[in-house]
C-alpha cells in the first residue's frame, strides 16, 4: 500500500494545529510539491530588514511541516531509488510536460518518527515558535506520521 502524499499529511496537521493555515495551503493546490517547497524555503530565508513582518506573523507552521516532511519524504525516495533512474524519470517528465507525481511519505519507523520529532521542534523554535508550541506541534506530526504507518 502506498503512503500517503506530503500534501495529505501537512493538510490534516494544518487542519488540527492551525486551521487557518490550512487555507493557506489550500490556496496553493495548483502547485506541485516542488514548487509549494521553494516557496516555503524561500520565504524562510528571506528576512524584513525590521526583523518582523507578515511572514513571521502568519503561516509559522505551514513552513515548518511542509519542510520536515517533504525533507523526510526526500531521503526515503533517495533510499529507494538511485540517482540515475531519479534523474532520468524527472527529466521524461519534464520533456514530455508531465506534472511530478506527489510525494509519498513511506512508513516510518519509531526510530525515524523520534528523527522527525527532533527536526520538527529545532525548525519551529528556529522560526520563533516558543519550545511548548514547537513540541506539541512535532507531538502533532509524529502522531499523524505514524498513523500513516501504521494499517491505515
Amino acid at each position: 500500500m502506498p503512503g500517503q502524499s506530503v500534501r495529505e499529511v501537512v493538510r490534516d496537521v494544518l487542519a488540527a494545529q492551525a486551521p487557518r493555515e490550512a487555507k493557506l495551503l489550500d490556496g496553493m493546490a495548483s502547485l506541485s510539491d516542488r514548487q509549494i517547497t521553494r516557496v516555503f524555503r524561500r520565504s524562510r530565508a528571506r528576512r524584513d530588514p525590521l526583523g518582523f513582518g507578515a511572514a513571521e506573523v502568519l503561516a509559522l507552521v505551514a513552513p515548518v511541516v511542509w519542510l520536515v516532511v517533504n525533507e523526510v519524504a526526500q531521503r526515503s525516495a533517495a533510499t529507494a531509488v538511485d540517482g540515475a533512474s531519479r534523474w532520468g524519470g524527472a527529466w521524461l517528465r519534464r520533456v514530455r510536460r508531465l506534472p511530478d507525481p506527489p510525494t509519498e511519505v513511506p512508513a516510518l519507523s519509531c526510530e525515524q518518527l523520534g528523527a522527525v520529532q527532533r527536526r520538527v521542534v529545532e525548525r519551529a523554535q528556529a522560526s520563533g515558535m516558543e519550545a511548548e508550541a514547537a513540541q506539541a506541534l512535532a507531538d502533532a506530526v509524529v502522531a499523524r506520521l505514524a498513523t500513516s504507518s501504521g494499517d491505515g
